[in-house]
């Protein structure tokens, strides 16, 4: 994809420097590939942490629901 931007010099010479990238567009590309590796593990990890939740909030249902059994008392051997 084409696309006209206008970016600051100094950042540019900067990022390149940094990134040992010889072209603009691929500077711009791997800085992309990075923004998106870096948010993804974002939404993964907010998503793992949602199921972490409700699974504990399912296995404190569970134990709620289970408690009277653990009080019945077992025949011991």
């Amino acid at each position: 994809m084409r696309t006209t931007v206008v970016l600051k010099d100094d950042l540019v010479k900067k990022a390149k420097k940094l990134s040992g990238e010889k072209t603009l567009s691929g500077l711009l590309n791997s800085c992309l590939a990075d923004w998106i590796a870096r948010h993804s593990r974002k939404e993964l990890k907010a998503r793992l942490v949602e199921e972490y939740r409700s699974g504990r909030q399912e296995a404190r249902r569970i134990s709620r629901e289970f408690a009277h059994v653990d009080k019945e008392g077992w025949p011991s051997r």
